[in-house]
């Protein structure tokens, strides 16, 4: 059998189109999706995982939206978010420094090559 095993994976990929053309164009549409508190929309900028799903996102996401942090989050990525060296193409990451200089948080990102759109792989 020829068959692709990883066919209907990849169409998934292909029509997963929320993502901006530039790691900073999703980051900001992520923060955006934060302020309107919307965790639908800022869990759509998710990659997919090897199963073909974000529910692991949706869950966190919900639950944070409930604790009523959404806007605190938008504000410490657009404060403190300084880009980070690429590890290869298709890389990108964000570190989220303390006030002392330290790493906060890191937002890891990658290029979806199959919808040429850029997404959060972790946050």
């Amino acid at each position: 059998d020829d068959a692709d095993p990883f066919a209907e994976y990849k169409a998934a990929m292909a029509r997963d189109a929320a993502g901006g053309a530039t790691p900073a164009e999703t980051l900001g549409m992520f923060i955006a999706a934060l302020r309107a508190n919307d965790d639908v929309a800022a869990a759509q900028l998710f990659m997919l995982d090897d199963n073909g799903s974000r529910a692991k996102w949706e869950t966190r996401l919900t639950e944070l939206k409930v604790q009523g942090v959404f806007a605190q989050m938008a504000d410490d990525i657009e404060r403190h978010a300084k880009p980070t060296k690429p590890a290869y193409e298709g890389d990108a990451g964000y570190e989220l420094l303390n006030d002392d200089g330290t790493i906060g948080a890191i937002v890891d990102m990658e290029l979806n090559t199959f919808s040429g759109v850029w997404k959060l792989q972790s946050l």
